[in-house]
C-alpha cells in the first residue's frame, strides 16, 4: 500500500509543521494514527537528527535554534512580527537557509 504524502513548501513550513507536531506529542499524541493532519514525508525522529547533523557539523549554532524554537512556537517567522529583533530575523534566515540545504539532501523537500 503506497502512502500519498502531502509535500511541505519550505524549510519553515517543515519547521512549523514539527514544532506542532513534537507540542502534540508532548501533550499525548503517541501514533500516526492520532495524527489529525495529512501523512507527511517525515516523523520527528528524521527532522530531530537532521537538527543534531547540522549542530554537529557546526551549520546551526545555539542562538539560531533558540530563535528557530521562539518563533516555531509562535507558528510565524520572526520577520513578519514587529516585535522581532533584526538579529532574530538575520538568525532565522541563516537558519532556515541551512536547514533546507540539509531537507532537500535527506529528499524531505
Amino acid at each position: 500500500m503506497r502512502e500519498d504524502f502531502e509535500p511541505f513548501e519550505n524549510a519553515e513550513e517543515v519547521w512549523f509543521w514539527f514544532c506542532t507536531s513534537a507540542s502534540a506529542r508532548s501533550e499525548g499524541l503517541r501514533s500516526k494514527s492520532d495524527y489529525w493532519g495529512k501523512p507527511r514525508c517525515c516523523e520527528l525522529p528524521d527532522i530531530q537528527q537532521i537538527i543534531k547533523q547540522m549542530k554537529r557539523n557546526r551549520h546551526l549554532n545555539n542562538r539560531q535554534l533558540r530563535v528557530m524554537v521562539k518563533w516555531g512556537q509562535l507558528q510565524v517567522p520572526p520577520y513578519y512580527e514587529r516585535s522581532a529583533k533584526r538579529s532574530e530575523i538575520r538568525l532565522w534566515e541563516t537558519a532556515m537557509l541551512n536547514f533546507e540545504f540539509y531537507l532537500k539532501r535527506r529528499r524531505i523537500l
